[in-house]
């Protein structure tokens, strides 16, 4: 896939699971193609911003061909009156809703900013490696991006006995999936049972309530990530600056 359809599909949110990973690999290693993307989507924030204040606009527009009183208007003028009343009441609706859409927007694009899958830590995949192992199969799995294949992987290592790990990477996979609820009881789990990956998974809890629109829980989880951690602080902080 070139760099153009690359972009294009991830705009247009029809990007697949192979998509996403070359799109993350290409934006890790590729300066320029990172600063393409960097910069269409300031432009799609820029265009989303203006739709928003045209509605308002219109919006203001309509309202003021409302008559102050239109109950003791003329009764060949009261239908028209009341159809603008009405119009307005009905555009007004939409406009709150599309003012949501907007907002939700903005939430959904500094989740995609800051949202990164967090890389395979855990275990070793080597060139020409022969271990046919669930743990391998798993990893293989997370790498490529084939992100249901390694949740059952993981499922069914965890069956041979915990492994500190798993349970982060499993959320990983639905946070990879937009399973943003399951991911979160499994990052609470980690934070409550666990020694390991509970810094991680204070920041990606945070960013899945981010996704969903609960900024109060997320700007909790990087409140208490910037207190007592020390992982991605910084970007935490700058995060935290961001959420309004």
């Amino acid at each position: 896939m070139d760099k153009e359809t690359l972009i294009y599909r991830y705009f247009s949110n029809t990007l697949d699971q192979e998509g996403e990973a070359l799109l993350n690999q290409m934006l890790e290693t590729d300066a320029k193609f990172r600063d393409r993307f960097e910069f269409e989507k300031s432009l799609k924030k820029v265009i989303r911003h203006e739709k928003g204040a045209s509605v308002k606009q219109k919006l203001k527009g309509f309202e003021n061909e409302i008559p102050k009183n239109p109950i003791v208007s003329k009764p060949k003028n009261g239908f028209r009156n009341w159809s603008i009343a009405a119009s307005i009441v009905l555009l007004i609706g939409l406009g709150w809703i599309g003012f949501n859409q907007f907002r939700g927007a903005d939430d959904v694009e500094l989740y995609d900013e800051h949202f990164r899958a967090y890389p395979n830590t855990v275990y070793a995949i080597t060139r020409g490696d022969t271990d046919m192992s669930l743990e391998h199969k798993a990893f293989v799995a997370y790498e490529s991006g084939d992100y249901e294949s390694a949740i059952d992987y993981l499922e069914e290592l965890k069956k041979g006995g915990q492994k500190g790990y798993i349970d982060f990477y499993v959320a990983q996979c639905h946070m990879n999936l937009g399973n943003t609820k399951t991911a979160l009881t499994l990052f609470k789990k980690i934070m409550d049972s666990q020694k390991e990956f509970v810094a991680e998974a204070h920041w990606y809890a945070a960013l899945a309530y981010l996704k969903e629109g609960d900024k109060k829980n997320a700007t909790d989880y990087l409140e208490k990530l910037t207190a007592g951690f020390d992982y991605n602080r910084e970007r935490a902080t700058e995060l935290l600056q961001k959420i309004d």
